[in-house]
């Protein structure tokens, strides 16, 4: 029960570099932060990293009480510069560090195409985030705009213990944002295993889009 959910220490880190400067972009983004403003508890809280050619903190941990301020701050978002990813997600997890919520849900939430074109990629990067998440910080990815990285976000959400997203609309941005997000903010159950099988008079082929990394063998399940 949502009653029952531990407070939230919410991180959002936004990519406002000149990529995102189109409609289905950093607008959505816009949209889809004051949608769950709207919907969070009042002792929740929202801080916003913003990066482009180098990052900056917009707003400090606030209360969602405090809606005035978070609305402010995210109306203020603006579009432009290169995109440094690997300064937003170190200041955004410091961030989230210095207000760790012990006993309760703290999460950093990317917002981006996924374009990084300057700093850590690759390994690097992941290692960068396996390291927050033993430290109980978790990773959701959200992915905005047609032709979004959609492999690199979706391997940055693994390694981050959260989820990836795709926006490419309003509709999208009120499924993700209000319903899937809050019901996926507490963990109910680690080291889940599912098992599908397909009916082949139903299915002739099927092929697995992003979490290769996590599938057993056949021999694992009984």
């Amino acid at each position: 029960p949502a009653s029952q959910r531990p407070a939230t220490n919410l991180v959002f880190l936004v990519d406002v570099s000149g990529s995102m400067n189109s409609q289905d972009k950093l607008p959505l983004v816009q949209f889809a932060l004051t949608t769950l403003v709207n919907t969070l508890r009042p002792d929740d809280t929202i801080g916003i990293v913003v990066y482009a050619g180098r990052e900056a903190t917009l707003l400090e941990p606030t209360a969602v009480s405090n809606r005035g301020a978070l609305l402010e701050a995210i109306q203020s978002l603006r579009a432009g510069g290169s995109t440094n990813g690997e300064g937003g997600i170190r200041a955004a997890y410091d961030l989230a560090s210095q207000h760790f919520r012990r006993g309760g849900v703290n999460r950093v939430i990317l917002c981006t195409d996924g374009d990084f074109n300057v700093g850590l990629t690759g390994r690097p990067l992941v290692r960068l985030i396996e390291r927050y998440r033993r430290r109980n910080i978790t990773l959701t990815v959200l992915g905005f705009g047609r032709g979004a990285n959609d492999h690199q976000m979706e391997q940055l959400a693994d390694h981050g213990n959260g989820s990836y997203a795709f926006v490419d609309n309003r509709n999208e941005a009120l499924r993700v944002l209000q319903r899937d997000l809050q019901g996926t903010l507490q963990v109910i159950a680690g080291d889940v295993k599912v098992q599908v099988i397909f009916n082949p008079e139903v299915v002739e082929r099927f092929r697995l889009i992003g979490y290769q990394n996590r599938v057993l063998a056949h021999q694992d399940f009984d």
